[in-house]
């Protein structure tokens, strides 16, 4: 509110006013935070042999999430040296059909909020092809540019990766170290320990057809790290000859602390900020009056 002399600008309607933006901003806010997906990666307890083949047990110590958007099914889990990373998808005749198939995940921080990476906010993809030599590369996103190989601007790739095809199926399995050599500047691995988020998206996609993919954007999915380890209690399994995943209800058996706050928790305090200064400006407003 601004005073003019002994009259008061606004009054009455200047609060309203400011009270329907502050509304606006928390249903916005939450709304967004409602559509946030958390991914836990449990701590490791069976071993990955990085073949591009899923082994009986191999994955079974940690859940499988099916991107339904990006056509693919994920796991991750972790010890304490890095992170491994399960991703499995179809050949298709929309997106995904010959040699120059992509299959693949994109790191970020949580400040970037596009689609790709934001142009102050480039983010790190790791995409696995056929048509890559070994198999497998890391890119930095920004924007809308076409991603370009962290090589070509005197970084290195920090994964390890195995890509097969079996049938119409590609598995990759990928380790990701927490500790990185010569990495982008934009990578979030180092600030990434237990229960601390990162954003991640999925896509699959065609690299002779540009924009022919399929893929989420970097507000859905958050990646944390958990000091939980995870026991379901039937066997699950993902088939290396389709997408289909089997598993029943699963628990958690936790030694020590629990899975990160939902994102959710970051906006109660915003509710937290609005009522506090609606309140405020309610007893200015009743001071006002009494003048």
């Amino acid at each position: 509110m601004l005073r003019h002399g002994s009259r008061l600008i606004g009054g009455p309607s200047y609060i309203i006013l400011v009270a329907i933006l502050l509304t606006g901003l928390l249903v916005t806010s939450l709304q967004r935070a409602s559509a946030v997906t958390t991914i836990a990666a449990y701590r490791a307890q069976t071993p990955v042999t990085l073949d591009g083949v899923v082994s009986p047990g191999e994955w079974s110590d940690t859940p499988i999430v099916n991107i339904t958007t990006a056509q693919m099914s994920v796991a991750f889990k972790q010890n304490s040296t890095g992170l491994f990373i399960l991703m499995q998808w179809q050949q298709s005749p929309s997106v995904c059909y010959d040699k120059y198939c992509y299959g693949g995940i994109e790191f970020g921080n949580l400040n970037n909020t596009g689609v790709m990476g934001a142009t102050a906010t480039p983010t790190v993809m790791l995409l696995l092809s056929p048509s890559f030599k070994g198999s497998y590369d890391e890119f930095i996103s920004q924007s809308e540019a076409t991603p370009t190989p962290v090589e070509s601007d005197g970084y290195e790739t920090q994964s390890t990766c195995a890509l097969n095809l079996s049938g119409t199926t590609y598995t990759a399995e990928c380790y990701r170290p927490f500790r990185l050599t010569n990495a982008s500047p934009y990578d979030p691995f180092p600030s990434l320990v237990a229960g601390s988020p990162i954003e991640v998206a999925f896509a699959v996609g065609e690299f002779n057809a540009p924009g022919l993919h399929a893929a989420t954007d970097m507000s859905t999915y958050v990646l944390v790290l958990s000091n939980q380890t995870y026991t379901a209690t039937s066997t699950a399994s993902v088939s290396s000859s389709s997408m289909t995943v089997t598993s029943s209800t699963s628990s958690t058996s936790a030694t020590s602390a629990s899975v990160a706050p939902s994102t959710t928790t970051y906006y109660e305090e915003l509710v937290v900020i609005v009522l506090g200064f609606s309140a405020l400006m309610a007893v200015a407003l009743a001071k006002y009056r009494r003048r």
